[in-house]
């Protein structure tokens, strides 16, 4: 019995390779599948000689940020598994995105359904306190420091009677995932009174380990009750702008994806 079904699946396989061959491109359905949290759409699948690739669209039904990282999802193909390499996809709350997945190689021509387990997807909170980061003055003394698990440097400055300009490259150094709220920030003049930064209705900025942006902070319009910029001595504080977050490793979900044999034979024309 054993060697006879050995012998039928290698038989179905071989239909299924030569199957493949009759065909430059094979299609795949659009499939949505969602929980409490998400909303996921797998769009035009399509497998090629260069690989197999679809767009996965995620809806945030929460809260939370969610993060997916789409090299801890697997491809289950032909009875094997594989990981793609892509980059993160960050979604904010009640927002949605997409990334497309491209899984190369040429041994996933195979004119049937697969699985995309849908791995690496993790939600958190900004509602926490932030790591502790010195004061700042300008002019500056020094022009870098660091503030927990970041590594925080100034390159350029423009202070004058009516605006004071601040531009810091940010790079998170840490284990965890860095975040960075603009709205946090304040300038402390010397009578005292504080004044919150400019850019402060940007949305916080996400940082896996490693990566590095720019972080621009302005101030304008300050009561000349309050002193003068471009004379006095000002003072950044960061108060919890900085913070840093070990995000909640969310449920997998699996995607059926169902091959479209009439699409697949009318593009094939």
């Amino acid at each position: 019995m054993k060697k006879i079904a050995s012998l039928l699946l290698s038989a179905l396989l071989l239909v299924n390779f030569v199957s493949a061959q009759n065909y430059k491109r094979i299609f795949y359905r659009d499939q949505v599948i969602e929980n409490n949290d998400v909303k996921i759409m797998i769009i035009d699948a399509v497998s090629t000689a260069a690989g197999v690739k679809f767009k996965v669209r995620i809806f945030n039904k929460t809260n939370d940020y969610i993060i997916y990282k789409p090299s801890e999802s697997i491809f289950k193909i032909g009875g094997k598994g594989y990981n793609p390499n892509e980059k993160w996809l960050i979604i904010r709350p009640n927002d949605d995105d997409s990334q497309v997945i491209d899984l190369k190689g040429q041994n996933y021509m195979f004119p049937e359904n697969f699985n995309f387990i849908m791995e690496g997807m993790y939600k958190f909170s900004t509602e926490v306190k932030g790591v502790t980061a010195a004061d700042f003055k300008l002019p500056a003394s020094k022009n870098d420091f660091k503030a927990g698990g970041f590594d925080v440097k100034l390159e350029k400055n423009k202070k004058v009677t009516a605006r004071t300009d601040a531009s810091f490259t940010v790079k998170y150094v840490g284990d965890k995932i860095g975040v960075f709220e603009p709205n946090k920030v304040s300038m402390k003049m010397t009578d005292g009174k504080e004044y919150l930064n400019y850019h402060s209705n940007k949305k916080p900025m996400i940082f896996a380990k490693g990566e590095e942006k720019n972080v621009p902070l302005a101030w304008k319009d300050i009561p000349s009750t309050s002193g003068d910029m471009q004379k006095d001595e000002i003072t950044i504080m960061w108060k919890d702008g900085f913070k840093e977050i070990t995000p909640d490793k969310m449920l997998p979900l699996t995607v059926n994806v169902i091959f479209d044999e009439e699409t697949t034979k009318l593009k094939n024309k």
